[in-house]
């Protein structure tokens, strides 16, 4: 058995857990072991009666995890109530029952010593006697905080199969002393045996059923809380996009709005050249009717000066005017382009706007599907539950026959 690390692990009145200690410092880590990977342990411990149990969890494709869970009253816990020790193992590795032995071990003289200053170097020494079997195992509980102890119900079988081969290798050895006057109850002694090996191997077959099946509610309980992240996800994208449709559609509006106000100004920019035209045009007209007026050559001249002076006024209006006129066209032309500009920003954001239209169809379409294949995962963990339930059952019957049959 290969151990990859160890960790204790404490729940809250809630039920919920986290990482007391861990040894190497950092095994959690680096083996990607999160609380959210934990649920799947915890559920199987919560599921119990919450009084000291074993347990052993395939935590994803590559590590798996054996569980001592320590009790949850402090009238009936090993070591310190509320407690999970917990080692991990490679994939291919299934734990046994001396390793359970083991955990318990540590649990009885590691959890007292939790407020010690030296806990995590204790614990890193616990460990390493672990890969080295160098831990005895221990099989005793505390009830109702008296001193006296009970042995584990969940080994109760096995310790009776090792006291049945004991009495008949006793009973071997004395039917060899008398020379075999005990041949006959030897034989019945070797039939039990038969008969125990029988219901042990039953036993095993069974205990095996429930590991791959509480492995498969553990890889079921996994995907199932995959699949909800994955619609969060899927769900927070669609948020994100909607958002970004009202933002291009905010700018769209502005757009819209600036194309109009240039358009706007365009018009009175005409309108004011055209006025200037038509002022240029009435100034000539005055000129040519002062000039067919003038009698005289004092009136002449005087008048001549005064058209002279006008035409020279009109002729730097007239400059001022072209300027205007030029800076007007220069106008005139940017605002074309910049609405040329905003015509293909639109029809580009227009081609944006569906898009994002057809994305979110289909992003609501994949929640959809998501949401009924996590029904179905649903349904099969209820049915993975009742098949534990039922082979837990048939445990109990054989156990009992065992005992009614006083075949142990």
């Amino acid at each position: 058995m290969r151990l990859k690390g160890i960790t204790v692990l404490g729940f809250n009145d809630k039920s919920e857990t986290h990482i007391e200690t861990q040894f190497p410092s950092n095994i959690c880590e680096f083996l990607g072991i999160t609380s959210e990977i934990l649920k799947g342990l915890v559920n199987v411990h919560m599921d119990k009666k919450m009084e000291p149990h074993f347990a052993e969890v395939l935590l994803n494709i590559d590590v798996n995890v054996a569980s001592f869970y320590s009790g949850f009253s402090f009238r009936h816990y090993v070591g310190k109530p509320n407690f999970a020790i917990c080692v991990f193992l490679s994939q291919e590795d299934v734990s046994n029952t001396e390793l359970e032995g083991r955990l318990r071990r540590i649990a009885h003289e590691l959890l007292p010593k939790r407020e010690a200053l030296n806990f995590d170097d204790i614990l890193g020494q616990y460990y390493d006697m672990l890969k080295k079997d160098e831990i005895s195992t221990y099989w005793e509980e505390i009830i109702e905080g008296e001193t006296s102890v009970v042995e584990v119900n969940k080994t109760e079988g096995e310790k009776q199969i090792k006291g049945i081969n004991e009495a008949v290798d006793k009973s071997e050895k004395r039917n060899q002393e008398v020379g075999g006057e005990y041949l006959l109850m030897g034989n019945e002694y070797d039939e039990i045996k038969s008969k125990n090996r029988e219901l042990e191997d039953l036993l095993e077959e069974k205990k095996s059923k429930i590991r791959e099946l509480t492995r498969k509610y553990t890889e079921v309980v996994s995907e199932n809380a995959e699949y909800v992240e994955e619609i969060q996800s899927l769900k927070d994208e669609i948020s994100e996009q909607y958002i970004k449709l009202e933002k291009w559609s905010q700018q769209m509006a502005d757009l819209n709005q600036n194309n109009a106000k240039l358009i706007d100004d365009l018009k009175i920019l005409n309108q004011k050249l055209y006025e200037r035209d038509e002022f240029i045009k009435e100034k000539e007209k005055n000129i040519e009717i002062i000039s067919n007026k003038l009698t005289g050559v004092e009136e002449l001249e005087l008048e001549a000066e005064k058209v002279l002076q006008e035409k020279e006024d009109m002729k730097n209006i007239n400059i001022g005017l072209s300027s205007e006129l030029e800076k007007s066209e220069n106008t005139q032309k940017r605002m074309l382009s910049e609405i040329d500009k905003l015509k293909n920003q639109n029809s580009v954001h227009i081609d944006s706007l569906t898009t994002l239209k057809l994305d979110v169809k289909n992003l609501k379409s994949e929640v959809k599907t998501k949401e009924n294949e996590k029904e179905i995962f649903k349904d099969q963990i209820l049915d993975f539950k009742k098949e534990i339930k039922i082979l837990r059952r048939e445990r109990d019957h054989y156990r009992k026959i065992v005992k009614e049959k006083n075949l142990l």
